[in-house]
């Protein structure tokens, strides 16, 4: 047995016999009006290996319970085996009748992280690790105009401390903008469009988000650009407790980009089997499915593929560059009324290593 058929040995153990634990909380308090949950913070990507903190969910209702829609704050704490600490507050709120809708996420960060180069000619030889510290603010505002479509604007801001570089590496080069850290600031409008039945595991609708923010000094930032995005998702009803869940996402970036602010792929969430940040450029685009089956009340198993690319001026887009990725996984239902899955995906790309993820929540 080799060491990557014992590491999915591991967390396949793991993922059996700690689902008990999982599915209960350390605290829980409960009123007609919300609830409050604090539990155990324990999951595995390839970009932190094993972290454990500590995080809580609140779940709460502004309104009635039929014309307004449920809100939710999580936060948590928590250090990793790579020495990454994380803290955070995130959520969506809803106002009374769902006329306005507040999300985003507040944090602080103390974060190893890994370069490659950039486009998609960059190889594993060229791996680098960088060191950073920095809070996180992403808040956006909405107010409804009717029929799940909300308009409204976003802010987002960090201040990265880059504190650690290695030696005669490709960040030592002060041609790559941002190689030092600094502060980056955005702002904009947003569109945001959703009719999914559930936020955790929507059974059926769409969601649609897009947004335009300009950053540069003027915010409080010092790198002038402009970035566009857009995520589409549709999750479609095939059968009995089966669905198929697609996503198109794309994000474009224009100007003088901080290296660390430039659009990426990989990770627990966007083409899955790849190392988050491998590979990054200017301009990024995702096409992901995933096939979910649920086959007992709380148990669940998925299949999932994805193709992405990341190009700009420099390296323009090849199509046979593309990225392909695909891998199955096992889901298992921690709260029944809150659709709330862990999850364990073994993912895979050609010409890359097998990656394993064992966290919260589906990827999209």
């Amino acid at each position: 047995m080799n060491s990557s058929q014992k590491t999915f040995l591991l967390f396949l153990i793991f993922f059996v016999f700690t689902q008990k634990a999982f599915s209960q909380t350390l605290v829980q308090e409960k009123s007609k009006d919300w609830t409050l949950s604090v539990l155990p913070l324990v999951y595995y990507t390839p970009e932190t290996r094993w972290v454990f903190g500590v995080g809580a969910v609140s779940n709460f209702n502004l309104g009635d319970s039929i014309s307004t829609y449920e809100s939710q704050l999580a936060a948590g704490i928590a250090y990793s085996l790579r020495k990454q600490f994380l803290s955070y507050l995130s959520g969506r709120i809803f106002t009374p009748g769902n006329k306005n809708l507040i999300y985003g996420e507040i944090g602080w960060y103390d974060y190893v992280y890994f370069y490659f180069g950039q486009g998609m000619n960059v190889s594993q030889e060229n791996e680098e690790v960088y060191s950073a510290k920095f809070p996180r603010v992403r808040i956006n505002y909405a107010w409804a105009l009717g029929s799940n479509w909300y308009l409204g604007g976003g802010l987002r801001f960090d201040a990265m401390d880059i504190y650690q570089k290695e030696e005669s590496g490709q960040l030592e080069d002060n041609g790559i903008l941002g190689n030092e850290g600094g502060r980056n600031s955005g702002l904009g409008p947003v569109v945001l469009f959703d009719s999914r039945d559930n936020q955790l595991y929507p059974v059926n609708g769409a969601y649609f988000e897009a947004s335009i923010q300009g950053y540069g000094k003027a915010l409080g930032g010092e790198f002038p650009y402009a970035r566009i995005f857009a995520d589409y998702r549709k999750i479609i009803p095939i059968g009995k407790n089966q669905i198929i869940a697609t996503q198109g996402l794309t994000e474009m970036t224009f100007g003088d980009v901080p290296f660390f602010a430039l659009p990426i792929l990989g990770g627990n969430r966007l083409m899955r089997g790849l190392f988050e940040g491998k590979y990054r450029e200017k301009q990024v685009v995702v096409l992901q499915a995933e096939y979910r089956y649920k086959f007992a009340p709380r148990w669940g198993i998925t299949a999932f593929s994805g193709l992405g690319n990341a190009f700009s001026q420099e390296n323009p887009f090849v199509l046979n560059q593309s990225k392909f990725t695909y891998g199955a996984g096992g889901r298992f239902q921690l709260n029944k009324r809150k659709r709330l899955n862990l999850r364990l995906d073994l993912a895979h790309s050609p010409g890359e290593p097998f990656q394993f993820y064992f966290t919260f929540g589906e990827a999209f």
